[in-house]
């Protein structure tokens, strides 16, 4: 799922930094939860939701094509892929058309349950690897098209629905309009670490998700279109086979052991890196790193550093990707010699800035003195 899948080229890498932008205090990144029993009183656009994640979930194969488009954020772009999903373990996803750099048309990820390719066409590199057992005992694949999934099927798992519209229509087709928020937010905004708002469209004949429009803290606005989207279709084996291109060249993907993403120290985070990952000295004993993941492609990663102090928990991000961003509000502030940036929304700080050519964003339920205090704790 979502949480264990690292280091993988660019389509996931890209699905994996906007679950970070947007979820950086790690909420996002947990399994989609179990799709609630309907009862009698649940409100249309709650029944709605219901039906659409239970289809989704409980789907044995999927095959759409989505367009993503990003903007009003640090990252502005549009994306169009294609995938397919068979359960459990067997996933394939393409780059159609991007405009995103670090996204290049024709980057595949696939698996076929016991082996991941992950190819990137800017580098004619395939990264390779056995599929690794995580502690459950399920073949962890990772792949774009499965994160993806799972961040639709989150959302209609995870959110408070309104029925807006029964009369809405995308692309000549009628659909419902409903209004979603965080699930357990609709009546205390910002009560969840994922905070957003928006509509999801739903085709009144499929019952399917064609459309889903959000505003996400910290990201800006995300639309994503599902033109195509078949579930339970046979689809053909060599879907999920893989032949390394003429002239490209085989590398190993490294992967998590523990199927968690927390099993990497600091040292080894920083030998991966290529350079020094900031950190709060063992000095200051009252702070707990509770654990450090790395998402992208091998030479891209951000690595993110959970830790706790007593009951209060936030995240610091680091990488090249995160350097340079430019900012869309907040105020500006010096510090450890340059200019950062902190904001607050919906009881979320976030500071970032860039250091040595990477960027930091330290995330949490934090004043701005505790932000900035903590920042100037880093070595």
């Amino acid at each position: 799922m979502i949480r264990n899948h690292r280091r993988h080229l660019s389509l996931p890498f890209i699905l994996s930094l906007l679950i970070l932008l947007a979820a950086c205090g790690g909420t996002a990144q947990q399994l989609p939860r179990p799709t609630p029993t309907p009862t009698p009183t649940m409100a249309p656009g709650e029944q709605l939701l219901h039906r659409v994640a239970t289809t989704l979930n409980t789907a044995k194969t999927v095959h759409g094509i989505f367009n993503l488009q990003l903007s009003g954020g640090d990252m502005n772009g549009t994306l169009s892929f294609e995938m397919w999903n068979e359960a459990p373990n067997k996933h394939r996803s393409v780059v159609l058309k991007s405009s995103v750099s670090e996204i290049p048309a024709g980057s595949v990820s696939v698996s076929d349950g016991k082996h991941i390719w992950q190819y990137d066409p800017n580098k004619k590199i395939v990264y390779t690897g056995a599929v690794q057992e995580n502690q459950n005992g399920t073949g962890s694949t990772g792949g774009g098209s499965q994160q993806l999934l799972n961040l639709v099927q989150s959302i209609f798992t995870r959110s408070d629905g309104t029925l807006k519209s029964s009369s809405a229509t995308v692309n000549g087709r009628p659909a419902y309009d409903v209004y979603i928020v965080p699930l357990g937010s609709a009546g205390a905004k910002g009560a969840s670490a994922f905070n957003y708002e928006g509509d999801i469209f739903i085709d009144k004949e499929t019952q399917l998700p064609v459309q889903v429009k959000l505003n996400v803290q910290g990201l800006g606005n995300i639309a994503l279109d599902l033109p195509k989207l078949d579930l339970n279709q046979p689809i053909a084996p060599t879907t999920f086979t893989f032949t390394t291109p003429a002239g490209a060249k085989e590398e190993p993907l490294q992967q998590d052991n523990s199927g968690g993403g927390s099993s990497m120290t600091l040292e080894q985070a920083s030998t991966q890196a290529g350079y020094h990952l900031l950190s709060i000295p063992s000095s200051q004993g009252e702070y707990t790193l509770q654990g450090i993941n790395a998402l992208g492609a091998p030479g891209n990663q951000i690595y993110t550093l959970n830790y706790s102090k007593g009951s209060l928990t936030f995240t610091i991000s680091e990488g090249k990707p995160l350097a340079n961003l430019p900012a869309n509000s907040g105020k500006s502030i010096s510090l450890r010699g340059t200019t950062a940036t902190i904001s607050n929304e919906n009881g979320t700080t976030t500071l970032a800035w860039t250091e040595k050519g990477v960027g930091i964003r330290l995330t949490g339920a934090l004043s701005n003195d505790q932000a900035v205090g903590i920042a100037n704790l880093l070595t």
